[in-house]
């Protein structure tokens, strides 16, 4: 079964010292080193955070960028993530900006899918303009052969698989879709049976971690700071691998890693325990 699954290496599994809104979310290790020790690994997959590729554009251009991942058999290519595209004022202004440089990324790399993410501030929007606003996303994304998927955070106004995937089908989207994560379904209100009652084409990718029962501090630091690989924690990995497989799922499987001892790592050693993990549940 191995051998037909792609794993892909979140952008944070293989980014080194950096996490969501630090400092920089710019990997101290080089494009070329990530590319190739991922590969090395068995991964067939990446993922890239929006700070990390205009950086690595700047320094590379995107077409060696393109090569070097092509020349690594690195196929199953995410960006992310786009925030405040339903917003309006300078929310909606800077996200725009963003939503520019993405584009053009994914454009460039040949990119599967762009990941988004909901309100950050749990503000409630209305039906209709998620609505608009996502199919707009889509189709523009879309001509670049790219998939949109939302990932459900229990923080954001996108909190549950149900409500979320309201949005999406009343889009009309054919290339929207879920992200989705077990940490924010573990922390969130969503069931495995709700995971289980989607259509194939209603996900977009996956991504799988593990976590402590009880979270340590607020949920933000839980996140960032305290997850764990597949199988040392307490979530129910193998529930949830079981109910994306009910689906009829076949696309790929990202390990998204975040936490202080996991940033201490070496890239060789972050990249080989997490697709180890991850074939310990997908193999």
């Amino acid at each position: 079964m191995s051998g037909s699954i792609n794993f892909v290496a979140s952008y944070w599994t293989v980014s080194g010292a950096v996490y969501p809104l630090a400092k920089t979310e710019v990997s101290p290790f080089s494009f070329e080193e990530r590319v190739e020790t991922a590969a090395r690994a068995g991964f067939k997959g990446m993922g890239f955070v929006h700070q990390d590729l205009v950086a690595v554009r700047d320094r590379l251009g995107y077409a060696n960028m393109k090569r070097i991942l092509e020349t690594n058999g690195i196929e199953d290519i995410e960006v992310e993530i786009l925030t405040d595209w339903f917003a309006d004022g300078d929310r909606k202004a800077r996200s725009d900006l963003e939503r520019a440089d993405l584009l053009e990324a994914g454009e460039a790399l040949g990119a599967r899918a762009l990941k988004v993410s909901g309100d950050h501030q749990a503000k409630e929007w209305p039906h209709e303009v998620l609505v608009e606003t996502f199919r707009d996303l889509c189709a523009e994304f879309g001509r670049g052969g790219m998939k949109v998927g939302i990932e459900i955070m229990p923080w954001s106004n996108f909190n549950s698989v149900n409500g979320t995937m309201a949005v999406v089908r009343d889009s009309g989207a054919m290339n929207g879709g879920l992200f989705l994560d077990i940490w924010h379904i573990e922390r969130g209100p969503s069931t495995m049976a709700d995971i289980a009652r989607l259509e194939a084409s209603d996900i977009v990718s996956v991504e799988i971690n593990d976590a402590a029962k009880e979270m340590v501090g607020d949920i933000w630091n839980d996140t960032l700071h305290h997850r764990l690989l597949p199988g040392e924690g307490t979530f129910a990995v193998r529930e949830f691998i079981d109910a994306v497989r009910e689906t009829g799922y076949a696309g790929p499987w990202g390990v998204e890693m975040l936490s202080k001892s996991w940033r201490e790592k070496s890239l060789a050693e972050a990249a080989e325990a997490a697709i180890a993990a991850g074939r310990k549940f997908l193999a």
